[in-house]
């Protein structure tokens, strides 16, 4: 069987005061007619379908012409789970009349997970749902964090699920493996919940044969690749310029796993790029762009400079201000009590500025603290 893996479209996204519904269409279209050649038999979305709870209309409208041509245009069935940005219960709605249609969408937590069997392969549909929610609909007092909670609800899917049939779990959360754990989050993921207590081990999830992950916005592994997160469809904050953004076809069968890249070309990149105002000025571009100006001196009016060349210009920072900025003046009561107005003064411009102070500028502070009569 071959599966399309994707999540985490945020239908309705805006990043910095610019709408990403235009570039999520121009993705979501090119997407359905490159699966055209790709002969795939079932499509998952991992959760967060929308950026929030009360997406805007045309969000929807755009999530329900998406979601109706992969299952019309491509005859497959769609297997769809609320992430923690999703109204549970609204992406719920109308679901049982949709399941006619294979297109399969579970939003809320039920007593039992969800399970469709389609082609010889076993599809549980787990929604997001946080701990606390879980304990009281379980009543189990014992569930503390998401991987109590997790646990929970897999207890009886293990004890009933048939290991000489192909188990394929769709989940939404922050999974890792404790002790090496190399997940990449980014700055546009929500957190689960306060602290730690997001995190759930991917020891829970070995008796199934592919995990499908929504959560994580850049495409990764979890230990091995029968647990991946897909990643966002596309970036949507400066740390993720760096991602290479991608969704997985999935060939599987028992005991046999192969996962293929799918990488479609945005309408517009998102970048950081790195230079003085000046050398920016004789560029242009349409992508999403965050600046980072090497300039010591602040630019008058720079961003709307800037855009004027660069549309789509999304945040500037002086890094040169940003990593003085960043780095406190060392000195406790003692230092403050021995040293010197002059050199406090130039202990705190050379910070400042990033460069050293002339001897010539030295002078002139310290005349000046004389004639205050507080150079000492």
């Amino acid at each position: 069987m071959r599966i399309l893996h994707t999540a985490d479209w945020h239908l309705g996204k805006i990043v910095n005061d610019f709408s990403m519904l235009e570039d999520q269409r121009y993705y979501l279209t090119n997407l359905i007619e490159l699966l055209k050649d790709k002969e795939i038999d079932a499509i998952i979305m991992a959760g967060d379908l929308y950026d929030r709870a009360l997406p805007p209309k045309e969000a929807v409208a755009l999530a329900n012409r998406t979601l109706t041509r992969m299952v019309k245009e491509l005859g497959v069935p769609v297997f769809v789970i609320a992430g923690n940005h999703d109204s549970n219960e609204r992406i719920e709605y109308a679901a049982d009349l949709l399941a006619d249609s294979r297109l399969y969408i579970e939003g809320t937590m039920k007593d039992s997970i969800r399970k469709v069997a389609f082609q010889g392969t076993n599809f549980y549909l787990l929604p997001f749902a946080d701990h606390v929610y879980v304990r009281e609909k379980l009543q189990d007092d014992t569930i503390k964090n998401m991987e109590d909670a997790i646990r929970a609800q897999l207890a009886t899917v293990k004890a009933t699920m048939n290991p000489n049939e192909v188990n394929i779990l769709i989940a939404h959360g922050y999974v890792i493996q404790t002790g090496n754990d190399t997940s990449e989050p980014s700055d546009s993921e929500r957190p689960l919940s306060i602290g730690t207590s997001e995190y759930v081990d991917v020891s829970l999830f070995e008796d199934f044969d592919y995990v499908a992950l929504g959560h994580l916005h850049k495409a990764q592994k979890v230990k091995d690749d029968k647990v991946r997160y897909s990643g966002s469809i596309l970036k949507y904050s400066k740390s993720e310029t760096p991602h290479q953004k991608q969704t997985s076809i999935v060939t599987i069968e028992k005991d046999k796993l192969e996962i293929e890249p799918l990488r479609i070309k945005p309408l517009r990149d998102m970048r950081t790029i790195r230079s003085t105002f000046s050398e920016l000025m004789k560029g242009q571009s349409e992508d999403y762009l965050f600046f980072e100006l090497e300039d010591t001196e602040y630019v008058l009016d720079a961003m709307n400079q800037l855009r004027r060349r660069y549309p789509h210009a999304m945040g500037l920072e002086y890094v040169s201000r940003r990593e003085t900025e960043s780095v406190a003046l060392q000195h406790n009561r003692e230092d403050l009590q021995q040293l010197s107005y002059p050199d406090l003064f130039k202990d705190f411009y050379e910070q400042y500025r990033a460069i050293e102070m002339e001897e010539s500028d030295q002078k002139i502070v310290a005349d000046i603290f004389s004639a205050l009569g507080r150079n000492d």
